[in-house]
């Protein structure tokens, strides 16, 4: 997970670790990325731009964003920020999870057009 653009083990401790190092140092030995911005998860509050634009530019294998993500639009914003080269996961924003932000049958009629390719 990701806080003040550094890595955090587990959910409370801080590490002296900045995310960038991370990323060179861990990518030749990975296939993905699932990057928790610590600072939004769960509080359905946006998500964190600056962190996405930088995820794009850093990493060269694909990457999931967690955090923060509370409307089905926060995935074209995703999109848009990244030039589509990292995904978004919404959790508690989900009707499925008690959310009210986004219905679970739009986020996959959302996939859906995007692997069609329109």
């Amino acid at each position: 997970m990701v806080t003040a653009g550094r890595i955090v083990r587990g959910w409370p401790r801080l590490m002296e670790t900045m995310l960038a190092d991370s990323v060179r140092q861990l990518e030749p030995y990975c296939s993905e990325f699932l990057v928790h911005a610590a600072d939004n998860e769960g509080l359905q509050k946006g998500i964190d731009s600056d962190l996405v634009r930088r995820l794009a530019q850093w990493c060269s294998i694909p990457v999931t964003y967690a955090g923060g993500g509370r409307r089905l639009s926060d995935l074209d914003e995703v999109k848009q920020l990244s030039g589509g080269k990292v995904d978004l996961t919404i959790g508690s924003a989900l009707d499925c999870f008690g959310g009210s932000g986004v219905r679970f049958d739009e986020c996959v009629e959302w996939n859906r057009r995007e692997a069609a390719g329109s």
